[in-house]
């Protein structure tokens, strides 16, 4: 039997991808749940995995290739002896149930050439007055596309209205789906901050007494935004309009509590993936599962089930030196607690003045649903379990198997 190997939805914010690479060759025999390819989205570079075992009988994508979700990208087949159906719809560039998606090719005639291009580059063509003569088209066919025209039309524009020595550059998918969702939040969701200090001696103590009971048992050690991530994921229990979200006028409550974490990339950008259940994970479990997640991370190998389903999110960026900050909700999430460094200062107990190390801390609410009130309890009690982390108990980590 000869299958299909379709492009799965990968939870991207438009409908097509990028194909970066194949991991197997024409011929090859492959397992269930061996990778095939690596795509990029607008959100990471993901491996897609065949659905079941056979050979590769055939590839239909070249790397490069924007491919649109949906299409058929190779096909796979029991052996290497049976015939190959020739039907055009096996052709990569159709969506199932759909016309073909090679970006909708019409055939432009100028002078004695027939061009082929899509409707999009022709339209941008004809607004910006380019000859169609002097594009090349970097299209599976060699058709014109978006891209191609947008080449030649930013440095006509830039030209003339910018500063000597300024270049540009085409921003990556990552950068895209960040000013998409940044955007999209601040016009969306009226912000509402909140900030509070910390009195970290306790959860620092803690901290350091879990860290040595981790290296006698072979655990991971957990971290102090793991210790600010579980104390926010039992406080959210206690809030449930901050793990909840606006939409269509109506509010809806998320019954898992699933924090993301942003997590920096050294090549800039950032990736947010998502601790689900962080409210059913003891200390130990937590710390294992953030590194696992932060790895994968910055070694871009993240799954779209890492990337999917936050109810809220928590951003530290005090290991830069950051006092405090403010960040921009993710929608449609409600919140997002911002953490700063934690640094001595000094502080008043028992009526002395006495050092201690503090951390700030911002929370960002949609006030759609979240008010000043709310916010205020909220912090309190993220605060109080750290500044009396009896609840953040010490338990041995159970086995990650998700």
């Amino acid at each position: 039997m000869i299958s299909k190997i379709i492009m799965p939805d990968l939870g991207t914010i438009g409908s097509d991808v990028t194909l970066m690479r194949w991991l197997v060759e024409p011929g090859r025999k492959v397992q269930a749940g061996q990778p095939l390819f690596l795509v990029e989205t607008d959100k990471a570079t993901v491996e897609v995995e065949a659905f079941r075992e056979g050979y590769v009988r055939r590839i239909m994508v070249e790397v490069g290739d924007t491919v649109a979700l949906g299409s058929i990208v190779a096909l796979i087949a029991d052996s290497m002896d049976e015939p190959l159906d020739e039907d055009p719809a096996t052709e990569p560039s159709l969506r199932p149930e759909s016309r073909p998606v090679d970006r909708q090719v019409e055939v432009t005639v100028q002078g004695n050439e027939r061009i082929l291009i899509s409707p999009l580059a022709r339209r941008m063509a004809q607004i910006e007055g380019i000859n169609l003569d002097a594009v090349r088209g970097t299209g599976r066919q060699g058709q014109i596309l978006k891209r191609d025209i947008e080449k030649l039309v930013a440095p006509a524009r830039l030209k003339g209205n910018l500063a000597t020595g300024v270049r540009s550059e085409p921003v990556t998918p990552m950068q895209q789906v960040i000013a998409v969702r940044t955007t999209q939040s601040k016009m969306e969701a009226p912000h509402f901050y909140a900030e509070i200090t910390v009195d970290v001696t306790a959860a620092l103590a803690t901290r350091r007494e879990a860290v040595e009971w981790a290296k006698e048992k072979g655990w991971t050690p957990p971290t102090i935004t793991d210790l600010c991530l579980r104390a926010a994921a039992l406080a959210l229990g206690d809030f449930p309009t901050l793990n909840a979200s606006f939409r269509e006028n109506r509010i809806f409550y998320y019954e898992s509590v699933n924090i993301g974490l942003v997590v920096g990339l050294e090549a800039g950008g950032m990736l947010v993936p998502v601790v689900r259940e962080a409210d059913k994970l003891n200390l130990f479990t937590l710390a294992a599962f953030t590194r696992r997640l932060k790895e994968r991370a910055r070694r871009n190998s993240l799954s779209d089930g890492e990337m999917s389903g936050g109810t809220f999110t928590l951003s530290n960026l005090g290991m830069y030196g950051l006092d405090s900050f403010t960040a921009v909700i993710n929608p449609p999430q409600a919140g997002i607690l911002a953490l700063g460094a934690v640094c001595e200062r000094p502080w008043v107990v028992d009526d002395a003045i006495v050092p201690r190390p503090i951390m700030k801390a911002t929370l960002s609410v949609d006030h759609r649903l979240v008010d000043g009130i709310v916010a205020a309890r909220f912090l309190a009690t993220w605060r109080e379990m750290l500044e009396k982390p009896s609840r953040l108990t010490f338990e041995p980590p159970e086995e990650i198997n998700r």
